[in-house]
Protein backbone atom coordinates (compact mmCIF):
# COMPACT_ATOMS: atom_id res chain seq x y z
CA UNK A 1 0.00 0.00 0.00
CA UNK A 2 2.78 2.32 0.89
CA UNK A 3 4.79 1.17 -2.23
CA UNK A 4 1.72 2.09 -4.39
CA UNK A 5 1.71 5.63 -2.44
CA UNK A 6 5.23 6.35 -3.56
CA UNK A 7 5.37 5.26 -6.92
CA UNK A 8 1.84 7.48 -7.85
CA UNK A 9 4.10 10.63 -6.18
CA UNK A 10 7.13 10.24 -8.52
CA UNK A 11 4.43 9.69 -11.27
CA UNK A 12 2.67 12.94 -9.90
CA UNK A 13 6.38 14.72 -9.50
CA UNK A 14 7.13 13.80 -13.33
CA UNK A 15 4.19 15.72 -14.63
CA UNK A 16 5.19 19.27 -16.32
CA UNK A 17 4.25 22.03 -13.72
CA UNK A 18 2.01 23.68 -16.20
CA UNK A 19 -0.03 20.55 -16.44
CA UNK A 20 0.11 19.89 -13.12
CA UNK A 21 -1.48 23.88 -12.85
CA UNK A 22 -4.35 23.25 -15.96
CA UNK A 23 -5.47 20.45 -13.82
CA UNK A 24 -6.13 21.82 -10.37
CA UNK A 25 -7.17 24.87 -12.23
CA UNK A 26 -10.77 22.89 -12.83
CA UNK A 27 -10.80 22.02 -8.97
CA UNK A 28 -13.30 23.91 -6.66
CA UNK A 29 -11.36 26.39 -3.94
CA UNK A 30 -12.45 24.54 -1.00
CA UNK A 31 -10.13 21.46 -2.93
CA UNK A 32 -7.79 23.90 -3.75
CA UNK A 33 -7.09 24.64 -0.72
CA UNK A 34 -6.37 21.66 1.07
CA UNK A 35 -4.48 20.46 -1.94
CA UNK A 36 -2.00 23.27 -0.87
CA UNK A 37 -0.78 20.67 1.43
CA UNK A 38 0.48 17.91 -0.77
CA UNK A 39 4.11 19.42 -1.37
CA UNK A 40 5.56 22.99 -1.11
CA UNK A 41 5.81 22.96 -5.30
CA UNK A 42 1.78 22.67 -5.40
CA UNK A 43 1.31 24.65 -2.54
CA UNK A 44 3.59 27.47 -4.32
CA UNK A 45 1.76 27.29 -7.75
CA UNK A 46 -1.89 27.66 -5.74
CA UNK A 47 -0.97 30.52 -3.86
CA UNK A 48 0.56 32.14 -7.08
CA UNK A 49 -1.55 35.43 -8.39
CA UNK A 50 -1.20 34.06 -11.66
CA UNK A 51 -2.77 30.77 -10.91
CA UNK A 52 -5.67 32.65 -9.84
CA UNK A 53 -5.95 35.04 -12.59
CA UNK A 54 -5.75 31.93 -14.90
CA UNK A 55 -8.35 30.17 -13.08
CA UNK A 56 -10.70 33.07 -13.85
CA UNK A 57 -10.13 33.61 -16.94
CA UNK A 58 -10.14 30.11 -18.37
CA UNK A 59 -13.24 28.35 -16.77
CA UNK A 60 -16.54 29.53 -16.34
CA UNK A 61 -17.76 30.36 -12.79
CA UNK A 62 -21.30 29.76 -11.63
CA UNK A 63 -22.07 32.50 -9.49
CA UNK A 64 -23.38 32.29 -6.07
CA UNK A 65 -25.39 34.67 -3.53
CA UNK A 66 -24.08 36.18 -0.72
CA UNK A 67 -26.99 37.10 1.94
CA UNK A 68 -26.09 38.85 4.69
CA UNK A 69 -27.98 39.87 8.20
CA UNK A 70 -26.09 42.99 10.34
CA UNK A 71 -26.71 40.57 13.54
CA UNK A 72 -26.44 37.24 12.28
CA UNK A 73 -24.04 35.74 9.79
CA UNK A 74 -23.15 35.71 6.12
CA UNK A 75 -24.64 32.62 4.46
CA UNK A 76 -23.25 31.25 1.10
CA UNK A 77 -26.24 30.29 -1.36
CA UNK A 78 -26.08 28.33 -4.53
CA UNK A 79 -29.44 29.14 -6.13
CA UNK A 80 -28.70 25.60 -8.45
CA UNK A 81 -28.97 22.85 -5.48
CA UNK A 82 -29.95 25.24 -2.57
CA UNK A 83 -26.64 24.29 -0.46
CA UNK A 84 -25.52 26.82 2.16
CA UNK A 85 -22.73 26.97 4.43
CA UNK A 86 -23.02 29.47 7.47
CA UNK A 87 -19.86 31.89 7.40
CA UNK A 88 -18.53 33.91 10.59
CA UNK A 89 -18.33 37.83 9.61
CA UNK A 90 -14.73 39.20 8.74
CA UNK A 91 -14.85 42.14 11.06
CA UNK A 92 -16.48 42.67 14.35
CA UNK A 93 -19.10 45.25 13.92
CA UNK A 94 -18.71 48.37 16.45
CA UNK A 95 -22.08 47.14 17.09
CA UNK A 96 -24.47 44.67 16.91
CA UNK A 97 -27.28 46.72 15.64
CA UNK A 98 -24.92 47.43 12.77
CA UNK A 99 -25.96 47.40 8.99
CA UNK A 100 -23.65 45.73 7.24
CA UNK A 101 -23.69 46.52 3.17
CA UNK A 102 -22.30 44.92 -0.17
CA UNK A 103 -20.76 47.55 -2.06
CA UNK A 104 -19.19 45.97 -4.61
CA UNK A 105 -18.44 42.33 -5.74
CA UNK A 106 -15.37 41.57 -8.60
CA UNK A 107 -13.63 38.27 -9.19
CA UNK A 108 -14.49 36.72 -5.69
CA UNK A 109 -13.71 39.79 -3.48
CA UNK A 110 -16.49 41.04 -1.43
CA UNK A 111 -16.45 45.06 -0.59
CA UNK A 112 -18.22 45.25 2.60
CA UNK A 113 -19.20 48.54 4.41
CA UNK A 114 -20.63 48.38 7.46
CA UNK A 115 -22.39 51.21 8.22
CA UNK A 116 -20.46 53.78 10.51
CA UNK A 117 -17.71 51.62 10.42
CA UNK A 118 -14.44 50.59 7.91
CA UNK A 119 -14.55 49.31 4.46
CA UNK A 120 -13.13 45.82 4.02
CA UNK A 121 -12.42 43.52 1.30
CA UNK A 122 -12.86 39.99 1.92
CA UNK A 123 -13.19 36.85 -0.13
CA UNK A 124 -15.64 34.37 1.20
CA UNK A 125 -13.98 31.52 -0.08
CA UNK A 126 -10.41 31.71 1.17
CA UNK A 127 -12.21 33.64 4.41
CA UNK A 128 -9.41 36.36 3.85
CA UNK A 129 -9.81 39.88 4.36
CA UNK A 130 -8.26 43.59 5.08
CA UNK A 131 -9.68 46.44 6.13
CA UNK A 132 -8.98 49.62 3.89
CA UNK A 133 -7.46 52.66 4.76
CA UNK A 134 -9.91 55.65 5.45
CA UNK A 135 -9.94 58.92 3.79
CA UNK A 136 -11.97 61.87 5.29
CA UNK A 137 -14.31 63.87 3.27
CA UNK A 138 -12.80 67.28 1.83
CA UNK A 139 -16.04 69.42 2.81
CA UNK A 140 -16.54 72.75 0.44
CA UNK A 141 -16.44 75.99 2.17
CA UNK A 142 -20.17 76.28 1.53
CA UNK A 143 -21.53 72.79 3.32
CA UNK A 144 -20.33 70.46 6.06
CA UNK A 145 -23.15 68.16 5.12
CA UNK A 146 -23.42 65.42 2.69
CA UNK A 147 -26.44 64.52 0.87
CA UNK A 148 -25.31 61.36 -0.27
CA UNK A 149 -22.44 58.90 -0.71
CA UNK A 150 -21.92 55.69 -2.89
CA UNK A 151 -19.41 53.60 -3.99
CA UNK A 152 -18.00 51.73 -6.67
CA UNK A 153 -15.60 48.68 -6.99
CA UNK A 154 -13.86 47.07 -9.46
CA UNK A 155 -10.96 45.67 -11.31
CA UNK A 156 -8.64 47.86 -13.84
CA UNK A 157 -6.73 44.88 -16.55
CA UNK A 158 -4.59 47.22 -17.43
CA UNK A 159 -3.00 48.19 -14.81
CA UNK A 160 -3.79 45.03 -12.77
CA UNK A 161 -5.43 46.80 -9.77
CA UNK A 162 -8.29 46.66 -8.25
CA UNK A 163 -9.79 49.90 -7.27
CA UNK A 164 -12.85 51.51 -4.91
CA UNK A 165 -14.35 54.93 -5.90
CA UNK A 166 -16.34 56.72 -3.72
CA UNK A 167 -18.92 59.92 -5.05
CA UNK A 168 -20.07 62.31 -2.31
CA UNK A 169 -22.93 64.78 -2.88
CA UNK A 170 -23.08 68.09 -0.61
CA UNK A 171 -25.69 69.46 0.39
CA UNK A 172 -24.77 73.03 -1.69
CA UNK A 173 -26.86 75.26 -3.74
CA UNK A 174 -25.62 74.47 -6.62
CA UNK A 175 -24.41 70.61 -7.64
CA UNK A 176 -21.27 69.92 -5.97
CA UNK A 177 -19.51 66.48 -5.71
CA UNK A 178 -16.59 64.35 -4.16
CA UNK A 179 -14.69 61.81 -5.95
CA UNK A 180 -11.53 59.88 -4.72
CA UNK A 181 -10.19 56.44 -5.58
CA UNK A 182 -8.69 53.72 -3.59
CA UNK A 183 -5.68 51.50 -5.27
CA UNK A 184 -5.33 48.64 -3.96
CA UNK A 185 -2.22 48.45 -5.75
CA UNK A 186 -0.14 51.55 -3.88
CA UNK A 187 -2.60 51.02 -0.64
CA UNK A 188 -3.87 55.10 -1.11
CA UNK A 189 -6.38 57.15 -1.90
CA UNK A 190 -6.41 60.18 -3.62
CA UNK A 191 -9.05 62.27 -5.36
CA UNK A 192 -10.04 62.27 -9.15
CA UNK A 193 -12.48 65.04 -11.57
CA UNK A 194 -15.92 65.16 -9.62
CA UNK A 195 -18.54 63.42 -11.01
CA UNK A 196 -21.00 65.61 -12.98
CA UNK A 197 -24.71 64.33 -12.34
CA UNK A 198 -26.96 63.28 -9.78
CA UNK A 199 -27.36 59.82 -9.05
CA UNK A 200 -31.46 59.90 -7.72
CA UNK A 201 -31.24 55.96 -6.76
CA UNK A 202 -28.31 56.62 -4.12
CA UNK A 203 -27.22 53.30 -5.73
CA UNK A 204 -23.54 52.00 -5.73
CA UNK A 205 -22.08 51.37 -9.03
CA UNK A 206 -22.39 48.49 -11.53
CA UNK A 207 -19.47 47.00 -12.95
CA UNK A 208 -19.31 46.02 -16.84
CA UNK A 209 -16.72 45.95 -18.98
CA UNK A 210 -13.99 47.44 -16.66
CA UNK A 211 -16.12 50.46 -15.91
CA UNK A 212 -18.30 51.50 -12.75
CA UNK A 213 -21.83 52.69 -13.59
CA UNK A 214 -24.44 54.70 -12.34
CA UNK A 215 -28.08 55.36 -13.50
CA UNK A 216 -27.92 59.67 -13.45
CA UNK A 217 -30.70 62.03 -13.59
CA UNK A 218 -30.92 65.65 -15.41
CA UNK A 219 -33.35 68.11 -14.16
CA UNK A 220 -33.18 70.18 -16.39
CA UNK A 221 -34.14 67.66 -19.26
CA UNK A 222 -37.64 66.85 -18.98
CA UNK A 223 -37.66 64.73 -22.40
CA UNK A 224 -35.50 61.90 -21.05
CA UNK A 225 -33.95 63.00 -17.96
CA UNK A 226 -32.26 59.50 -17.11
CA UNK A 227 -28.97 57.75 -18.77
CA UNK A 228 -26.22 55.73 -17.57
CA UNK A 229 -23.19 57.78 -16.38
CA UNK A 230 -20.10 55.29 -16.41
CA UNK A 231 -16.44 55.78 -14.97
CA UNK A 232 -13.25 53.81 -16.92
CA UNK A 233 -11.64 52.06 -14.50
CA UNK A 234 -8.20 52.27 -16.73
CA UNK A 235 -8.59 55.73 -17.81
CA UNK A 236 -10.08 56.96 -14.78
CA UNK A 237 -12.27 59.11 -17.00
CA UNK A 238 -16.49 59.30 -17.55
CA UNK A 239 -18.88 58.85 -20.01
CA UNK A 240 -22.49 57.85 -21.04
CA UNK A 241 -24.15 55.37 -22.45
CA UNK A 242 -28.02 55.75 -23.90
CA UNK A 243 -30.93 53.84 -22.11
CA UNK A 244 -33.01 52.10 -24.42
CA UNK A 245 -36.18 53.97 -25.92
CA UNK A 246 -38.95 52.84 -23.74
CA UNK A 247 -41.79 55.10 -22.47
CA UNK A 248 -40.72 56.54 -19.30
CA UNK A 249 -43.16 57.57 -16.67
CA UNK A 250 -43.80 57.38 -12.97
CA UNK A 251 -42.33 54.55 -12.73
CA UNK A 252 -38.91 53.06 -10.51
CA UNK A 253 -35.91 51.92 -12.89
CA UNK A 254 -32.27 50.72 -12.31
CA UNK A 255 -29.71 48.74 -13.54
CA UNK A 256 -27.45 45.90 -13.14
CA UNK A 257 -25.28 43.23 -14.54
CA UNK A 258 -26.81 40.11 -15.52
CA UNK A 259 -25.22 37.82 -17.43
CA UNK A 260 -21.81 39.72 -17.78
CA UNK A 261 -24.34 42.12 -19.64
CA UNK A 262 -25.67 45.74 -18.75
CA UNK A 263 -29.36 45.71 -18.01
CA UNK A 264 -32.06 48.56 -16.98
CA UNK A 265 -35.22 47.26 -15.18
CA UNK A 266 -38.51 48.75 -14.37
CA UNK A 267 -42.10 48.42 -12.92
CA UNK A 268 -44.84 48.78 -15.80
CA UNK A 269 -47.42 47.94 -13.92
CA UNK A 270 -48.01 45.58 -10.31
CA UNK A 271 -47.81 42.59 -12.36
CA UNK A 272 -45.43 43.10 -14.84
CA UNK A 273 -41.75 43.90 -14.17
CA UNK A 274 -39.49 45.22 -17.41
CA UNK A 275 -36.05 43.76 -18.13
CA UNK A 276 -33.71 45.42 -20.75
CA UNK A 277 -30.58 44.24 -21.33
CA UNK A 278 -27.73 45.61 -23.71
CA UNK A 279 -26.71 42.45 -25.49
CA UNK A 280 -23.26 44.60 -27.19
CA UNK A 281 -22.02 47.11 -24.55
CA UNK A 282 -21.75 50.58 -25.87
CA UNK A 283 -24.47 50.16 -28.69
CA UNK A 284 -27.46 51.86 -28.44
CA UNK A 285 -29.37 49.19 -30.73
CA UNK A 286 -28.60 46.17 -28.84
CA UNK A 287 -31.02 47.09 -26.25
CA UNK A 288 -32.88 44.31 -25.64
CA UNK A 289 -36.17 43.87 -23.64
CA UNK A 290 -38.10 41.35 -22.18
CA UNK A 291 -40.95 41.49 -20.01
CA UNK A 292 -42.00 38.73 -16.93
CA UNK A 293 -45.88 39.09 -15.69
CA UNK A 294 -46.84 37.46 -12.83
CA UNK A 295 -50.02 35.29 -12.60
CA UNK A 296 -51.90 36.38 -9.07
CA UNK A 297 -51.95 32.75 -8.22
CA UNK A 298 -47.93 33.09 -7.37
CA UNK A 299 -48.67 35.25 -4.59
CA UNK A 300 -46.04 37.51 -5.99
CA UNK A 301 -48.94 40.08 -7.28
CA UNK A 302 -47.06 43.38 -6.62
CA UNK A 303 -43.68 43.97 -8.18
CA UNK A 304 -42.94 47.70 -6.51
CA UNK A 305 -39.76 45.65 -4.82
CA UNK A 306 -38.15 43.83 -7.72
CA UNK A 307 -34.69 43.32 -8.21
CA UNK A 308 -32.50 40.66 -10.78
CA UNK A 309 -29.63 39.32 -8.90
CA UNK A 310 -27.81 36.60 -10.84
CA UNK A 311 -28.45 34.18 -13.99
CA UNK A 312 -27.84 30.41 -13.65
CA UNK A 313 -26.05 28.31 -16.03
CA UNK A 314 -29.57 27.03 -16.92
CA UNK A 315 -30.45 31.04 -18.34
CA UNK A 316 -32.93 31.13 -15.04
CA UNK A 317 -33.11 34.60 -13.31
CA UNK A 318 -33.08 35.28 -9.91
CA UNK A 319 -34.82 37.77 -8.28
CA UNK A 320 -35.64 39.24 -4.96
CA UNK A 321 -38.84 39.81 -4.37
CA UNK A 322 -40.03 42.46 -2.02
CA UNK A 323 -37.81 41.83 1.16
CA UNK A 324 -38.19 38.53 2.32
CA UNK A 325 -38.48 36.06 -1.26
CA UNK A 326 -36.40 35.00 -3.30
CA UNK A 327 -37.33 33.67 -6.88
CA UNK A 328 -35.98 31.22 -9.76
CA UNK A 329 -37.83 32.06 -13.18
CA UNK A 330 -37.19 30.60 -16.05
CA UNK A 331 -38.13 32.81 -19.42
CA UNK A 332 -38.75 30.06 -21.47
CA UNK A 333 -41.48 28.67 -19.55
CA UNK A 334 -42.28 31.29 -18.03
CA UNK A 335 -42.55 29.17 -14.34
CA UNK A 336 -41.84 31.11 -10.94
CA UNK A 337 -40.35 28.68 -7.96
CA UNK A 338 -40.02 30.20 -4.51
CA UNK A 339 -35.85 29.05 -2.92
CA UNK A 340 -35.58 28.44 0.47
CA UNK A 341 -34.47 31.66 1.93
CA UNK A 342 -32.58 30.40 5.39
CA UNK A 343 -33.79 33.59 7.22
CA UNK A 344 -33.98 35.92 4.71
CA UNK A 345 -35.37 39.42 6.56
CA UNK A 346 -35.96 43.09 5.69
CA UNK A 347 -32.49 43.89 6.70
CA UNK A 348 -30.83 41.03 4.97
CA UNK A 349 -28.19 42.10 2.13
CA UNK A 350 -28.20 40.22 -0.77
CA UNK A 351 -25.29 40.33 -3.55
CA UNK A 352 -23.60 38.13 -6.03
CA UNK A 353 -19.56 36.54 -6.35
CA UNK A 354 -18.00 33.89 -7.62
CA UNK A 355 -15.22 31.72 -5.77
CA UNK A 356 -11.80 32.50 -6.38
CA UNK A 357 -8.35 32.41 -5.05
CA UNK A 358 -7.54 36.33 -5.65
CA UNK A 359 -6.37 37.72 -2.55
CA UNK A 360 -7.59 40.82 -0.66
CA UNK A 361 -4.12 42.36 -0.57
CA UNK A 362 -1.03 43.69 -2.61
CA UNK A 363 1.37 40.94 -3.09
CA UNK A 364 4.67 39.87 -4.14
CA UNK A 365 4.35 36.96 -6.17
CA UNK A 366 5.89 33.26 -4.35
CA UNK A 367 8.97 32.56 -5.18
CA UNK A 368 10.45 29.24 -5.64
CA UNK A 369 11.38 27.04 -8.88
CA UNK A 370 7.27 27.41 -10.61
CA UNK A 371 7.69 29.89 -13.48
CA UNK A 372 4.89 29.37 -15.74
CA UNK A 373 3.53 32.12 -17.60
CA UNK A 374 -0.51 31.67 -16.91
Amino acid sequence: MEKNEKQRNRSLSKLPLDLIGSILSRLPVKCLLQLKCVCRAWHDLISNPKFAKYRLKHFIIQEKLMLMEHFLYPVQYDGLNSVVEELDYPVTPSSVYVFFNIVGSCNGLLLINPKNDALVLWNPSTREARELPKSPIEFPTRSRKCLSTVYGFGYDSFADDYKLVRVVTFATERFETEVKLYSLGTNSWKRIEDFPYSVPNKSDGILVNGALHWLVYLENDLVCPYFVSYLDLAEEKYGWLELPDYESGQSFCDIGVLGGCLHMYRYVSDIIFEVWSMREYGTTESWTKFSIIVPHMTGLENFVHVKPLCLTEKGQIILRVGRKKLVMYNPKEELFRYLRSHGLSENSVVGTYVESLVLPYNFDVPGGQYHAEW
